[in-house]
């Protein structure tokens, strides 16, 4: 019999379990609501243990808290300017993301809803919340003033606002069986406010 070191766990094993993890959170989050995601659901869900699950984070707010960054990068993404495109298409391109499939499955929706009413839940997920709608608005902004170099800063973020008002309706309505025609028409629409002269 031979004995072999323990090693440590590597960083690519220890985001991996993190992200199971907050995929965990955002799954029971969706699925159940605040009140369904504890340490022992979440290390249930996860597939890890319990004492992971705490050596990665303090409480529930701080599960929930990471599981909310993580929404926001995801949202942020969004609008990251493709190098590949002009900026017109960069932008077009953008605008579409929000209704693609993935975006538009119940548990997705569901989940959406869920971290709108945790905003108004806890001050701390209210803060992230407000923070990952201005960096994405902001991003949004940016993409509009590429696409149209003559527009001042104020009018591409008013411009990127009412898109993220549309937007926001778009996956509000589109949990309540909203008709693939209607949600064309939602990013052509705000393609139209993007893009106008």
């Amino acid at each position: 019999m031979s004995l072999r070191p323990v090693r440590a766990m590597d960083a690519e094993e220890k985001v991996d379990r993190q992200a199971r993890i907050l995929d965990a959170v955002l799954r029971l989050l969706s699925l159940e609501g605040i009140s369904g995601v504890s340490m022992r659901a979440v290390a249930r869900a996860a597939g890890v243990s319990l004492g992971l699950v705490n050596y990665y984070y303090e409480d529930k707010t701080s599960l929930i808290r990471a599981a909310l960054h993580r929404i926001e990068e995801q949202d942020v993404s969004l609008v990251e300017p493709d190098p590949a495109l002009e900026p017109e298409e960069r932008l077009r391109a953008a605008l579409k993301r929000v209704a693609d499939q993935e975006f538009l499955t119940t548990e997705y929706l569901s989940l959406r809803l869920q971290l709108w009413a945790l905003a108004q839940a806890h001050e701390d997920f209210e803060r992230i919340n407000t923070e990952a709608q201005e960096r994405y608005r902001a991003g949004l902004a940016d993409l509009i003033g590429a696409a149209r170099p003559g527009l001042p800063r104020g009018e591409c973020d008013r411009r990127a606002a009412d898109i993220n008002v549309i937007q926001n309706g778009l996956w509000l309505t589109a949990l309540l069986g909203l008709d693939h025609a209607s949600i064309g028409r939602s990013v052509a629409r705000c393609e139209e406010i993007a893009l106008a002269e």
